[in-house]
């Protein structure tokens, strides 16, 4: 996740190829992670068992987009974000080719301990899985920020066989270099404004081992609230799993994204998911029992 916010914010113009009209719209919504005072909606939503699901809310300004039935195909958004050290290009489904001659920052270091070609070698893998994508934020020709979202893992849990619905967001990173000008925000909204993922379920853990906490000054908890405010601003919510790396640290936390058009036994299909303890997912189940 992200480093602590101190600094200049920065301004965005979106621009969406839609493979319709292809007229540009714009999106004002600020995407740094902090509300201005404005926030409207609460941060988490209830815990989504059966019979208690809520959709995903809309972003600042969103408006529903009007789909064709059967699963959507991948739509490429570019956002130019302004800053204080000069214009940020974001872009998602950016490509493998692209990814094996780009420079990368030295600011980032999280994920791959500042080992940048470990780190370039895991995007790449990224851009070429099936449902792979990789959403970078570009500085003249330099690598400065990212997100990884695929499908889940054969080995994992959620990497269950024929769960084309279920993706997994990865990794966000901004640079120690490049922190509170709003990338993490762009680069959410140009994950999500692709319709991909209206039909669809993302998910996301958050483990204090991946998070600067050096970095950014912040301790766990404080770390844990400015991520789960970003991600909820994009539709994510917290849900209680028994999963065990999720559970070693009580900071750690496990978001999900339910798309509007998720349809009630896909939401079930999951949720029966969240918990290996048949007792435990009975009692959840059904809330009337002790």
């Amino acid at each position: 996740m992200l480093g602590k916010p101190a600094g200049k914010r920065g301004r965005h113009r979106i621009n969406r190829d839609a493979g319709n009209d292809g007229t540009p719209r714009r999106n004002e919504a600020g995407l740094s992670g902090d509300s201005r005072g404005k926030e409207k909606r609460e941060l988490f939503g209830l815990l989504p068992f059966f019979g208690e699901w809520r959709k995903a809310p809309l972003m600042e300004n969103e408006e529903p987009e009007a789909g064709k039935a059967g699963k959507s195909t991948g739509r490429r958004v570019s956002i130019a974000l302004d800053t204080s050290d000069g214009k940020v290009i974001v872009e998602n489904y950016f490509s493998n080719r692209k990814l094996k001659k780009i420079e990368i920052d030295e600011g980032i270091c999280m994920f791959s301990r500042g080992n940048l070609e470990k780190q370039r070698d895991a995007l790449v893998n990224v851009s070429t899985m099936n449902g792979g994508n990789v959403v970078a934020g570009t500085m003249d020709g330099r690598l400065i920020s990212y997100i990884g979202i695929h499908h889940p893992l054969a080995r994992q849990r959620w990497g269950k066989h024929g769960y084309d619905w279920l993706y997994e967001l990865g990794a966000i990173e901004v640079s120690r270099n490049y922190r509170a000008a709003g990338l993490g925000g762009a680069m959410m909204e140009a994950a999500f404004q692709d319709p991909v993922y209206d039909d669809a379920i993302v998910f996301t853990t958050g483990f204090t081992w991946h998070w600067d906490l050096e970095g950014s000054g912040l301790d766990k908890m404080e770390y844990r609230l400015m991520g789960a405010k970003l991600f909820s601003r994009y539709g994510f919510v917290e849900m209680e799993t028994d999963e065990p790396n999720v559970a070693m640290d009580s900071a750690n936390i496990f978001l999900v994204r339910v798309g509007d058009k998720v349809p009630f036994s896909i939401k079930r299909e999951f949720s029966s998911l969240l918990f290996t303890n048949e007792w435990e997912a009975l009692r959840r189940e059904s809330p009337g029992l002790k």
